[in-house]
C-alpha cells in the first residue's frame, strides 16, 4: 500500500495518494486532503475540518479575521475559529469591524463604539463593529458616550474630559449636553453665576435697576441703557 507497479516499467513507483491495488495515483477531491506515512506515500483522503480549507490535497488553517463584523476571529498560533459568533468582540472599549483577526481594536479616546452592521443590538455592547467621534455636547471615555455635565458645555467634537469645553460663563445657564452656551442667556430678573445649570430668579423684594436710577439719578444715560446685569445676585438690586 502506498505504491503501484506499472506493468510496462521495471520499477516500483510511489504515488500520491492511492488505495490498495490502485493502478495509478488518484486526484484528491476539492475540499479534501490526503494522509499517509510520508508526503509521497499518501493512501487516503479526508474532508477538510471546520476552521480549515484544502487546496491540492493540502490542509491549511483559515486565516485570522475571516468572519463578519462584531466578532474577532483568531487563527495561528491559536486554534482556528469555527463559528461566526465564537468570540464576541468584548465591551464598549473595543470594536470589531469585518475582518478583525486575533484581537479586537481599542476605541480611541474621544470616540465611542457603535453597532452599524445587520446584527441585532444585544444590549451589552459586546458586538460593536465601528467607532465614531464624540459629538458636540458629549465626552467619550472607554468607548462610552456621556453627556456633558450640568454647568458645562461642549462646543467641539472629540472631547474626552468630563469638564468638556469648560464651565458655563456667568449670565448663562447650561443644562446637560449643552453645545453652545450663547443660546441660553439669563433673562432680566434672573441671574446665573459661573457653572450654573439654571438661571435663578431674583427675590421679589429686590428693586430693579431702573427704579434705583430713577430715584437717585446717579448714573449717566449711556450706563442706564446698557444690557441688564445677570451675572450675580447683586444684579437683582442694581440691575
Amino acid at each position: 500500500m502506498g505504491a503501484f507497479q506499472n506493468p510496462y516499467a521495471f520499477a516500483v513507483v510511489e504515488c500520491v495518494p492511492r488505495r490498495t491495488g490502485s493502478p495509478e495515483p488518484q486526484l484528491i477531491q476539492v475540499g479534501y486532503y490526503s494522509i499517509g506515512v510520508t508526503n509521497t506515500t499518501r493512501f487516503f483522503q479526508r474532508p477538510c475540518e471546520p476552521g480549515y480549507f484544502c487546496i491540492d490535497g493540502i490542509k491549511y488553517q483559515c486565516p485570522a479575521g475571516t468572519f463578519g463584523a462584531g466578532y474577532f476571529c483568531p487563527s495561528y498560533p491559536s486554534p482556528p475559529s469555527i463559528s461566526r459568533t465564537q468570540n464576541e468582540c468584548g465591551n464598549s472599549s473595543v470594536y470589531c469591524p469585518e475582518g478583525t483577526g486575533n484581537e479586537p481594536k481599542a476605541v480611541t479616546s474621544g470616540y465611542y463604539s457603535v453597532l452599524t452592521s445587520e446584527l441585532a443590538v444585544d444590549g451589552r455592547n459586546a458586538t460593536q463593529n465601528d467607532a465614531k467621534i464624540c459629538p458636540k455636547g458629549f465626552y467619550c471615555r472607554q468607548g462610552i458616550r456621556i453627556r456633558c455635565p450640568e454647568g458645562t458645555y461642549g462646543d467641539v467634537e472629540g472631547l474626552s474630559a468630563a469638564s468638556c469645553s469648560g464651565w458655563c460663563p456667568a449670565g448663562y445657564f447650561c443644562p446637560f449636553a449643552t453645545t453652545d452656551y450663547r443660546l441660553n442667556p439669563c433673562l432680566p430678573g434672573t441671574y446665573a453665576t459661573k457653572g450654573a445649570a439654571v438661571c435663578m430668579a431674583c427675590p421679589s423684594s429686590s428693586q430693579s435697576r431702573a427704579s434705583v436710577i430713577k430715584t437717585f439719578q446717579v448714573l449717566p444715560q449711556e450706563q442706564v441703557e446698557k444690557p441688564p446685569c445677570t451675572t450675580h445676585r447683586e444684579c437683582c438690586f442694581l440691575g
